[in-house]
């Protein structure tokens, strides 16, 4: 049975205390984990993350350290605009076209819901209103004393360089085209079109941090058109990457969350930011207990809490409580590596593409924050202003 207040409306807002998860782990790489959400007053609600990440052998990416530079003289301006294009690289991005307005049959209702704190002992409280729910057999004392070992994350902004890698192990995960309160059970949430799913939320990241002058990749290589097997595909996509751009500080696998009741219907992870509809965020960390070969995971854990403040101090309800498990997920390649999950399979591809500017911001200060400003790597445009030249140095 759905919960009376989901009955009393179709789609509204409702504040959600998730109480005692149950994480269930699958040995079996390729199986799909499900996740019960609670009792949820009796409303069956149900998370399903699909596949678990492979457990490799992979060693960490060793980062070198970044030292300053000696400032050399900003080039002459010229007339090709160079600020943000220069910093955003997109690799492999598909060029496929897939119509969704054929799907306009009313299998079942989408409901949307505001997830907000958790309550319980695995909950921890960090900055800016932000949570954390630690999920593994590590006490809280202990995990809050992993939040102290800061990961070597110093970008260089305006650097030739990538200081960002932004990828999709599940490239086709997608969304529905528009807000509305049903789904037509045909659609699969998955497309080939970019714009339709994951890879339109990593555009409008990606293009945050470039006009942050962060320079980043966003690789769209598909990794799911055989669903088996897609997170060896993606790690060997990072490995390959990071081996090309050594400066590579920060990998972020984003994904697409499905929540959805026992009896179908299908929950819109929504909250409202300046005036608009943004789908909620969930980051996931990895924790190891020795068989997932995340060594370094307490510098992960550390970037992740860093970051969930980051979003939700800036934007308050953007997120739901950073997701501290056991899992690998890739999450071996860097200290500044995550998987976020952007909103659910009943949000509109706008709210989704909305919440990546607001990730992309918040990362942007983030970074911005600890970054080390050269002077010899701003950009010079005819016609800059000298005080904006003073003020980015």
């Amino acid at each position: 049975m759905l919960i009376s207040a989901l009955a009393a409306a179709a789609v509204f807002i409702y504040p959600i205390y998730a109480e005692t998860v149950g994480i269930s782990a699958e040995s079996d790489e390729d199986r799909c984990r499900v996740n019960d959400i609670g009792n949820m007053n009796g409303s069956g609600l149900m998370l399903f993350e699909p596949e678990h990440s492979p457990v490799t052998g992979q060693a960490a990416v060793t980062v070198p350290e970044i030292t300053e530079q000696e400032p050399e003289t900003v080039p002459a301006a010229d007339d090709t605009p160079v600020f943000p294009e220069k910093y955003l690289r997109t690799y492999n991005r598909s060029t496929e076209n897939d119509d969704l307005s054929d799907y306009d049959i009313h299998s079942g209702t989408i409901y949307e819901m505001t997830f907000g704190k958790g309550n319980g002992p695995e909950y921890i409280e960090l900055g800016n209103n932000a949570q954390l729910r630690n999920c593994t057999d590590i006490d809280n004392d202990t995990v809050r004393t992993g939040f102290y070992p800061a990961p070597d994350i110093a970008v260089e902004l305006y650097s030739d360089e990538p200081q960002v890698l932004i990828l999709h192990t599940h490239t086709t995960e997608s969304y529905e085209p528009y807000t509305k309160d049903w789904y037509d059970e045909r659609y699969t949430s998955r497309s080939p079109d970019p714009d339709n799913g994951v890879v339109a939320v990593g555009d409008a990241i990606a293009k945050q941090l470039a006009d942050a002058g962060i320079s980043v990749i966003h690789d769209c290589t598909v990794h799911d058109d055989v669903y088996t097997g897609a997170y060896s595909r993606s790690l060997s996509t990072a490995v390959s990457d990071m081996s090309e751009y050594s400066s590579i500080k920060v990998v972020l696998d984003i994904h697409r969350d499905a929540i959805e009741y026992s009896d179908g219907s299908r929950i819109s992870a929504v909250t409202e930011i300046g005036g608009k509809k943004a789908a909620q965020v969930m980051v996931i960390c990895a924790a190891d207990d020795g068989t997932y070969g995340v060594p370094d995971f307490y510098k992960n854990l550390h970037f992740a809490c860093e970051l969930q403040q980051s979003m939700e101090g800036m934007y308050p309800t953007l997120t739901r409580p950073i997701l501290f498990q056991y899992c690998q997920y890739n999450q071996q390649v860097s200290s500044g590596a995550l998987l976020i999950e952007v909103g659910s399979h009943g949000n509109s591809v706008d709210e989704a593409v909305y919440s990546g500017e607001l990730i992309g911001k918040s990362l942007a200060a983030l970074l911005t924050g600890n970054a080390l400003k050269k002077p010899e790597a701003i950009p010079v445009m005819a016609g800059i202003p000298v005080y904006f030249l003073e003020r980015v140095r």
